[in-house]
């Protein structure tokens, strides 16, 4: 594993970085985003109800940020392939092929690279959290491209 980023994506690394740089303006929009979604920010209420907490992330951003930020938590968690899911709601059939796919780049580079750094204090276990997203973002984006 090259870099700790594993040998695809350090041969296509100037193609990722190329895409990962179009993220943010196919990702703009004008629907507030969690920008975070994943299951230890989600609650589900006794009569219910989910709650979506912990929102120090907030941005605006198109329609299906959010999902797409959720689906490789969930796929890293044992849960469906996050394309087939991602393509069967409609807020992914209606997305951009081209933005999503730049999104989804920046959203992988995000989770392993910090998944590189040393954990901060008292948060030990985020490191590997970040690095199964890494890896199952990662699996999602070679299948996009």
């Amino acid at each position: 594993m090259r870099g700790g980023l594993g040998a695809w994506a350090a041969a296509h690394l100037p193609e990722l970085a190329a895409l990962e740089a179009r993220w943010a303006k196919g990702a703009a929009g004008d629907t507030l985003a969690h920008g975070d979604l994943r299951a230890d920010n989600v609650l589900l209420t006794a009569d219910g109800r989910v709650v979506l907490v912990d929102w120090p992330h907030a941005v605006r951003a198109a329609a299906w940020f959010d999902l797409l930020v959720m689906l490789p938590c969930v796929r890293a968690q044992g849960g469906p392939d996050p394309e087939e899911v991602f393509t069967a709601h409609p807020l992914g059939r209606a997305a951009d092929r081209d933005a999503v796919t730049a999104a989804l780049a920046a959203l992988t580079g995000y989770f392993l690279r910090g998944s590189l750094k040393p954990a901060p204090p008292g948060l030990p276990t985020l490191r590997p959290f970040q690095r199964v997203q890494g890896e199952a973002a990662l699996a999602w984006l070679r299948r996009r491209l």
